[in-house]
């Protein structure tokens, strides 16, 4: 009786004492603060989204999670945001696919020339394949946070532009990083000016470029549209992007919060992939009040398919796989 009284007396001290341990409130992990750069510049429909995003992200995480956006290109071209995240200076990039084909070139499959019709045929690709694409860039470092489109790509001219052989007598920008570019118009014969694109605009004002391409919305917000008087009525491609940060830094973040950060980062770049698109049409039914639609016949259609087409199979192996392009094409 004696030795029970006793055992019980000691449970009852070492209840006492873990009692007040196990109600005390949890210690809040270390704050994780995730700087990410984009060429987006501030007040565009990135910017405004990615905002939202962020406030949303340090309410639910309990101030655990902040993401600092440097918008613009105030921390360099693609290349440079790339390299930062490589050094520790930056954790992550909004990157087009030229960005994001330096880290994951498999990433281009997505954004062949001609590849799709429509974006619901795009999304449908990227729905059926968002594992695979994101284990691909895990395998490289980096977890993506979410896709975010650019829009419907055309080319903008200050002379009417119908053919590939029209395009030749131009002075055609293409962006320095970007293979798939750079290869499509090598392909149609057309030797263009390479440039970053912080560059592109000066180079319009000079008159060293008289040629480029981009989406409405993004023309519009660059004030490409100012230096152009034509764009070719036939879109090439969609153009798209992905939010990315190295894996090393997000893995810092709890356990519970990562998965509350990609829920919202998935809601909001899909809420932008649909606003992208819809100010694209907009944006494209501004520039018609002073650019001129240049028309581009069936024939000549199908001659930029064909282009399109010797590429995709041309980047095989180099960029991605038989099977991935094989994948897409019975997807599409």
């Amino acid at each position: 009786t004696l030795m029970k009284e006793i055992l019980m007396r000691k449970v009852a001290l070492t209840l006492s004492l873990l009692l007040p341990l196990l109600a005390a409130p949890a210690v809040n992990a270390e704050p994780v603060e995730l700087k990410i750069a984009t060429v987006a510049p501030n007040g565009s429909a990135w910017m405004r989204i990615f905002k939202k995003m962020n406030a949303k992200i340090k309410k639910e995480t309990a101030g655990e999670v902040n993401l600092r956006f440097y918008p613009g290109q105030v921390q360099g071209d693609e290349r440079d945001v790339v390299r930062k995240i490589r050094t520790g200076q930056l954790q992550g990039g909004s990157f087009t696919t030229v960005g994001l084909s330096m880290i994951n070139p498999k990433v281009l499959v997505l954004q062949m020339p001609l590849m799709f019709d429509t974006a619901k045929s795009l999304d449908k690709v990227r729905t059926a394949l968002q594992g695979e694409f994101e284990k691909s860039f895990r395998d490289k470092g980096f977890e993506m946070l979410g896709w975010g489109d650019i829009g419907w790509v055309y080319i903008f001219t200050n002379e009417p532009v119908d053919s590939k052989d029209a395009l030749k007598k131009q002075k055609v920008w293409a962006w320095q990083d970007d293979p798939l570019t750079k290869a499509m118009f090598k392909e149609a014969g057309v030797q263009p000016k390479l440039l970053g694109l912080p560059q592109v605009y000066p180079a319009m004002n000079t008159g060293m470029v008289n040629a480029v391409y981009n989406a409405p919305l993004a023309a519009l917000t660059l004030q490409w549209h100012t230096k152009v008087k034509y764009y070719t009525d036939f879109p090439l491609a969609i153009a798209i992007g992905a939010t990315v940060v190295d894996k090393k830094e997000f893995d810092k973040i709890s356990p519970e919060n990562r998965v509350k950060v990609k829920e919202i980062c998935k809601k909001y770049h899909d809420a932008l992939t649909k606003r992208v698109h819809k100010d694209n049409v907009k944006a494209l039914k501004i520039l018609q009040k002073t650019l001129t639609a240049v028309p581009v016949t069936a024939a000549k259609k199908k001659e930029f398919k064909d282009i399109a087409m010797r590429v995709a199979k041309k980047f095989v192996p180099r960029y991605y796989s038989q099977a991935l392009l094989d994948k897409v094409m019975k997807l599409r």
